[in-house]
């Protein structure tokens, strides 16, 4: 890239997922790392946090304990509560270790997006907000997936998106580079939760993740990896903590593809009727910035589309619900989509068999194994919504 500031002087841009935050001293974890960040570089800040693991989901989960449908604002201002949470203590825990952060609300970001507020789509960035926050503090803390609208009204960028807010202020900073910090060792040839014998990718091209987001890998957002190619911004996918390891992590830029197995337990599978039906609700499903996926099944033509997704079900109405069932897909290097429903509970087996086919010889595989890790929620999840909602709740509600 060209123009702006020095390379030395731009920004470090460092967003940290829900994972790094499973109990409270995550936040004093991510303080103290930025703090090394900053003395061995040199350079600002912009740190972008997620909520702490589980928040999210169980504010989700509360809200559909009182309606079905809910209006999009209304989500947009409950869903977006974990990452202020989270920016309020990582600030804290910033000046409890001596290095001043500024806590930004989205209003602040330079972000500005358009359409429903729990599925905005970001269209513009702008470091005016970020550049006047770093001119006065070394750290910016800045809520991952939130911008505003035309109106001003704070708005969520979907599921995960923390990662598109971390490459649009890398991008309109003029950074080179946008680190993305998560649980799993980097971009992963499978799910490490499921697959023990997922592979690390050292190096793998733009399409290539972007090709397994779209399928439902939780890799990097999609619209991250589109801003990220249109702005020459490279993306290291990095575990946190994280040890410095000169081979560690995971590469996005210029790269090849790679083969992968996704997973997506998370999803519903609807059988239509015929294939234009399908076409048809498909269509409907993404101008709402839903994703759905095609595939045929012995059944008939189906749509995979993501379990308690607001308003899908008017769009389905015409098809039957094939329950219990979710979409394993296997992504070849050469472009090629397979795609198969199965039982929930069988799901982890038939990825770690098809994970076998793709990499059968583990001399050839592209990395090293992925150590077994154990997905925990944080025990502070509940401070916003508090016990789960019971079945009484929920049954009441519908």
């Amino acid at each position: 890239m060209s123009g702006g500031p020095a390379p030395e002087l731009r920004p470090l841009v460092l967003k940290f997922g829900g994972s790094a935050f499973a109990d409270l001293d995550g936040y004093r974890r991510v303080a103290r790392y930025a703090v090394r960040r900053h003395a061995e570089d040199g350079r600002p800040l912009v740190v972008v946090v997620s909520a702490m693991s589980g928040t999210t989901g169980r504010l989700r989960q509360t809200l559909d304990a009182l309606a079905a449908d809910p209006p999009a604002p209304a989500a947009a201002m409950l869903l977006t509560a974990g990452e202020t949470v989270s920016v309020a203590l990582l600030a804290a825990a910033l000046d409890a270790e001596g290095l001043p952060g500024t806590p930004l609300p989205a209003a602040a970001t330079g972000l500005l997006a358009e359409g429903p507020g729990d599925r905005a789509e970001l269209v513009s960035a702008s470091p005016r907000g970020l550049a006047a926050a770093l001119a006065a503090c070394p750290v910016a803390v800045v809520p991952g997936g939130q911008a505003v609208d035309a109106a001003g009204r704070t708005v969520m960028l979907g599921r995960n998106s923390s990662d598109l807010s971390a490459v649009a202020a890398a991008a309109t900073l003029g950074a080179d580079t946008c680190e993305l910090f998560s649980d799993v060792p980097g971009v992963c040839t499978a799910d490490p939760y499921l697959v023990p014998r997922a592979r690390t990718l050292p190096r793998i091209g733009y399409e290539g993740v972007r090709r397994m987001s779209r399928h439902g890998a939780k890799v990097v957002h999609e619209g991250a990896v589109d801003w990220a190619e249109r702005s020459g911004v490279r993306l290291l996918c990095r575990p946190f903590p994280w040890s410095g390891a000169p081979q560690g992590g995971t590469v996005v830029g210029t790269g090849p593809a790679a083969a992968a197995v996704v997973v997506r337990r998370d999803t519903d599978v609807w059988c239509f009727p015929s294939g234009p039906r399908r076409r048809s609700a498909g269509a409907r499903l993404r101008a709402e910035g839903l994703n759905a996926i095609a595939f045929d099944t012995a059944s008939g033509p189906c749509l995979a589309v993501p379990s308690g997704t607001p308003g899908a079900a008017r769009y389905v109405r015409d098809a039957r619900l094939l329950d219990g069932l979710c979409l394993v897909t296997t992504l070849r290097a050469d472009g090629r989509a397979d795609h198969t429903a199965v039982s929930r509970a069988e799901a982890a087996a038939e990825a770690r068999r098809r994970h076998a086919l793709l990499y059968p010889d583990t001399e050839t595989a592209p990395g090293p194994p992925v150590p077994v890790a154990v997905k925990t929620r944080s025990p502070h999840s509940d401070a916003l919504t508090g016990p789960a909602p019971t079945d009484t709740e929920t049954e009441h509600r519908a």
